[in-house]
């Protein structure tokens, strides 16, 4: 049922600002601030405890530099050990993957290079069978193709747009319906401006406003709730 033909649409509704409007973006508002606040504190919190760290740590090499120091270098080299390891168990089995296929492809290149120097012949017949079975049926499916064109063109030629037909169609058909929808809307909207103008405007001006107003609190409901 078309909006204007709608037994609700002269009825007079008050539209409810302060819950569709005001308190959605005061509640989205106020989301944003506590999470930029929250977001302050946090890199605040990170760059204390940094600060934090590299003063103790600036402090423990003045002290005891030399052991430290040591402490540092033998860290180090326990994370170099862990971290060499872990790139044995996980980079090594793929690099001896890769270097197994390029052996693979390397023996099989050789191979067809030896088999061409041997016989050229037949080394390029072999090579091209596939592409010569690909052009034999391409050339099966054209000649078939071409048959049926030559025993009746015109059913050739509707077997083979039929989809394009139906589509067209289907299309045409939805671009009616609405076509025709829009027609009427407006044929019931100018009825309704010629029987009574300034109610219809006004009609139309608080349903277009509260339609509105739903979207907005709609989408900014979606907000708060990913936020």
């Amino acid at each position: 049922m078309p909006l204007f033909n709608h037994p609700d649409f002269f009825t007079h509704r008050e539209l409810d600002l302060e819950n569709k409007l005001v308190l959605p973006t005061a509640k989205l508002y106020n989301q944003a601030v506590f999470q930029l606040n929250a977001l302050y504190q946090d890199i605040r919190s990170v760059l204390i405890d940094t600060h934090s760290v590299i003063a103790a740590a600036a402090k423990q090499v003045y002290a005891h530099p030399v052991e430290t120091l040591t402490a540092w270098y033998d860290q180090s080299v326990q994370a170099g050990t862990v971290l060499y390891a872990q790139a044995q168990a996980t980079a090594l089995p793929v690099y001896q993957g890769w270097q197994v296929k390029f052996n693979v492809g390397r023996e099989k290149a050789g191979q067809y290079l030896q088999a061409f120097w041997d016989n050229p012949e037949q080394a390029a017949a072999t090579a091209f069978e596939p592409v010569s079975r690909y052009a034999t049926g391409a050339a099966e499916k054209s000649t078939l193709y071409w048959q049926a064109f030559s025993d009746n063109p015109e059913q050739f030629v509707a077997s083979a747009f039929a989809p394009i037909s139906h589509y067209l169609v289907s299309l045409t058909e939805e671009a009616e319906a609405l076509l025709l929808g829009s027609y009427y809307a407006l044929v019931d909207l100018s009825g309704l401006l010629m029987a009574q103008p300034s109610a219809t405007f006004q009609a139309l001006y608080r349903n277009t406003l509260s339609a509105l107003l739903d979207v907005y609190f709609d989408v900014i409901s979606s907000l708060l709730v990913i936020a």
